[in-house]
Order: C-alpha cells, then structure tokens, then sequence
C-alpha cells in the first residue's frame, strides 16, 4: 500500500509538472518515471487526489509501525521526569493532516545550492514578513530567522544541548521521526499562543566543510571531489545533506504550511563566490552542479503542495532583482516591487508593500569572470551547456522576473 501510495504521488505530480509532454535530458529521469500520461491539473483535482495520496502515504497501521529512534518510551515517561517532559505521547502520528497547526505554521526554505546569495537575500524576505498583520488577529507575524529547534531537526545541529538534554534522544535521529518532528512542531509554533509563526530556513546545498564544527547528520563529502554531476546526485550522501529535502517535506507538511523559495544566481558568479572551494572552481562546480541536478529532480516532482493544491515553490532571480541590469531607478523599483508582490501571493501573506526590503542588497559587485581567471573559465562555460534544461528551473510562464538565464 505504502509503495502504491508513493507511485501515486510521484506519478500525479511529475505529470501535473510536465503536463505530459516536455523531454528531459536523460539525467533528469529516474528510472521509475517514464512515459507518464498527462492528467487534469485543476486545483480542486490535485487537491482530492493530492490530499488522498497523502493520507494513504502517511497512514500507518499501528500494530506495524517500528520505533525509528531512541525516543523515550512509555515506561521512560512513568519512571523519569526528564524523559516525560522531553515527549508527549499521543496518537497524532496517525493523523494525516492537522489544518489548525498549518494554519499559524509556517516554514519557507529558501532553498538553492553554495554560492546563491542566500545572505543578502535572506533580509528580504524577513523584512517581508516582519510587515504582515494577520487579518484574523490584527498581529504582526512571529518571525524566526534562526529557528533552532527545526535546525536541530532538519540537519542534527545543537545534539548536545538541545537534542540529548532537552529533547532526552540518546542518538540523533532521523529527520522524518515522528517524536522528532512533533517536538520541532510544537516548540517552533507553540500551540494557542494566538500567532502565525513563519520560520525561515536557509541553509545550502551543499552546506560547511567537510569538518564543519556543526553537527550535521552527513557532512561535506569527500568522495565529492572525485565524482561527476551525476555520480554526485545520485550518492546517498548527497540526499542527505544538508537534510533529506524529501522526507522533512513528507513529514512536517501535515503539520506545517511548507514553502521553498528557489533562489538562483547568475552561474559564473556562484562558482566565483567560493572559487577556491573543492580544490578549484572545475571540481567545485561539479559538485554545485550535482547539487543542482538533485534540487531539479525535487522540484519536478513536487510543484504542487500535496494538502492545498498550491504551487510548493517559487523561483526568485538575483540578477532581476539587481540595479545595475536597469536602466534606471524607477525600472530596478518596479521590479522589485512586482517580486515582492508575487512572493507574498505565493506565500499567502496579506500583503507586498515593503519600503525598506532592499536596502541590504547589494549584487554581485565583482567581475566573475575575473575573479575565476581567464583560464578557468573554458571548462565552465562548458558546463553551462550541461546546465541547459537543468538549472535554473523554469519559471512561472508570463512572470519576467522568473525568466533567469543561466
């Protein structure tokens, strides 16, 4: 049942994605979607089927479900304090779909891989939501840039004082465990404190070094820099790191309104920013492209939120959003005023006005190709061609600040 369910929604959703009729290059496939029919795209069609296949890929029959963790047990919860105020038992694993919690929680992610500009980014976007008044309450959002508890749930971090000695798990675990993911949940948006949490979340993909201090679940890779793009998207390793973008997405979203704001940059210029990583821009830029290849196979599969029926994520283009790719002042402002007003829509947050949102950006400000050397840049402007109908994904048709070039 569970491998029908999954099929289903892998099958409804790269066909609403493509519509049954764009080709993709042969590394964009996996070997399980081939020759998928088109189906009716309607919101209230992918909303039925959507929240269905959902149901059925959640349910679990009780008398089957395995322990995924160490986290304490019922009788921890008779015999020790610390364990009973570390998890609250309850039957809520097995229910689908909780609206309430969805609707004063949310996480957007914005997501896209090392070098995309996430820091100057990401002011934007919180000055964006640090102006919404949510119409039920008439209160401003809570807005957490640095939510530590989904941190310590999506990649591992803070095992020692969160983890362990808060939540009393002995060893990290899995992203998707249900006892994890319920204390996530209820710390980052406490129920019935009369707020609509936004939690927004930005770590890279690829994320730190291969000795990051950060206790992530997989770190950096070695093996990296020996792969193809491929061979890079393809490894267990690479799945699961920073996080396994798959199972955060199928286990929170019955609990969480979850958002991906997909950020592009100009490729040069993101190869440039970390020229010296991986030993070299050609060896780094393997590894970003092997990153991109494995957010693409993502986001074809899941355009659509599964609970709502609305578009899942969004793309944003950093060089629409730069003054120096304008003519003037009053072209960059209203440019950047309709990308803040389809975010907002895309999010479903009352409102796009943000006077102050760019005032930190900056751009790049650096020749790329200077930066990467005259020497360099042959081998990379062939891996663009590679990148053709790869990375970026497509943008929502009749939107020109989504149209981004490679």
């Amino acid at each position: 049942l569970a491998f029908l369910a999954a099929a289903a929604i892998v099958s409804l959703l790269f066909a609403a994605t493509n519509n049954g009729k764009q080709q993709y290059p042969t590394h964009l496939r996996t070997s399980t979607i081939e020759n998928v029919p088109a189906t009716d795209t309607s919101a209230n069609h992918r909303r039925q089927l959507g929240s269905l296949n959902l149901a059925l890929a959640l349910f679990k029959d009780p008398k089957s479900v395995i322990t995924k963790s160490d986290a304490p047990t019922v009788d921890d919860l008779d015999n020790d304090a610390t364990a009973r105020s570390a998890v609250e038992v309850t039957s809520e694993h097995f229910t689908p779909i909780n609206h309430g919690s969805r609707n004063n929680c949310q996480i957007v992610y914005v997501m896209g891989v090392e070098g995309a500009t996430h820091r100057d980014f990401i002011p934007i976007i919180e000055n964006l939501a640090r102006h919404q008044i949510d119409p039920v309450t008439n209160s401003p959002y809570s807005v957490d840039t640095d939510p530590t508890a989904l941190k310590s749930g999506l990649f591992g971090w803070y095992f020692n004082r969160k983890i362990r000695k808060q939540w009393g798990f002995k060893v990290t675990p899995e992203v998707d465990d249900p006892a994890l993911v319920q204390r996530v949940v209820r710390e980052s948006c406490p129920e019935n404190d009369g707020k609509k949490h936004v939690l927004i979340e930005w770590a890279t993909f690829p994320s730190g070094r291969r000795d990051d201090y950060r206790s992530y679940r997989v770190h950096r890779a070695h093996e990296w820099l020996a792969m193809s793009p491929e061979e890079v998207a393809d490894s267990e390793e690479a799945s699961n790191h920073p996080t396994d973008i798959e199972a955060f997405y199928r286990a929170y979203s019955p609990y969480v309104d979850i958002k991906f704001v997909v950020l592009h940059r100009p490729f040069l210029e993101t190869i440039a920013s970390r020229r010296d990583w991986d030993g070299g821009p050609e060896v780094h830029s393997n590894i970003i492209r092997g990153f991109m290849l494995m957010l693409r196979r993502f986001l074809d599969t899941h355009l659509f939120d599964l609970v709502t029926g609305r578009r899942l994520w969004s793309l944003v283009c950093a060089d629409k959003i730069t003054a120096e790719n304008y003519n003037d002042e009053k072209e960059v402002d209203e440019a950047r005023g309709r990308v803040l007003n389809h975010l907002a829509e895309f999010l479903g947050w009352p409102s796009g006005e943000c006077e102050h949102c760019f005032d930190r950006w900056k751009g790049s400000t650096k020749d790329p190709i200077e930066v990467l050397g005259e020497e360099n840049v042959p081998i990379l402007r062939e891996h663009m061609k590679w990148l053709e109908s790869v990375w970026p994904p497509p943008g929502e048709e009749g939107i020109a600040e989504q149209q981004c070039g490679i």
